[in-house]
């Protein structure tokens, strides 16, 4: 069965933003990739992205599949790295859907799920109503990353003109001088004194 033309242009955007296709399926495409971010305090990123074409999106639905891309996510993508060792693993769920129900709208627009150095973030494109709908806020917990988490999955919503350069986390080059501040440099200072 051909891969639907959905799927086919994000996988050309996927492979454009440096994504490695791990596996396709005939309403499913999955992809990975390793980021090493210094502006998100030296940190790396193993990311499993699921763009998924469905028929009607439901909250229900979105529920299901989240337990299940979490381990296919570990199984396709596995991380060299121990989480939470300045490292984490980003899930983003892209799905491209003819019909969806409101709340899965507001659930796209407002849930995250977090566990120990893993996100868990849908987003969806409407073709109905020719509307796209993601995460808006930034949870404190993991607000370095959002920046870079919002504009993989807008390239993938709207893949359209060529990809720019990842936006730099602005909280995240903040916190890395504060940290600085507060604790590098008291110890370097100590040390000349000394």
């Amino acid at each position: 069965m051909p891969l639907d033309q959905c799927l086919v242009t994000r996988q050309a955007e996927l492979e454009r933003l440096g994504f490695q296709v791990l596996q396709v399926e005939p309403e499913t495409l999955i992809a990975g990739r390793r980021s090493f971010y210094w502006d998100c305090m030296f940190t790396f990123v193993n990311y499993t992205v699921f763009v998924r074409r469905v028929t009607a999106l439901s909250v229900q639905m979105l529920e299901s599949e989240r337990t299940q891309f979490l381990l296919r996510s570990k199984t396709l993508n596995p991380s060299s790295i121990p989480p939470g060792f300045q490292s984490g693993n980003a899930v983003l769920v892209v799905y491209i859907a003819d019909q969806v129900d409101i709340d899965a709208q507001l659930f796209c627009e407002h849930q995250v799920r977090l566990g120990f150095a893993q996100f868990y973030i849908p987003a969806v494109l409407d073709l109905s109503r020719e509307s796209a709908f993601l995460l808006r806020h930034t949870p404190l917990w993991g607000a370095v990353y959002y920046s870079k988490f919002r504009y993989i999955l807008g390239r993938l919503l709207s893949p359209r003109g060529r990809p720019n350069q990842e936006p730099l986390s602005i909280s995240g080059v903040i916190t890395a001088l504060l940290v600085f501040l507060l604790f590098i440099l008291p110890v370097i200072f100590f040390i000349f004194v000394s």
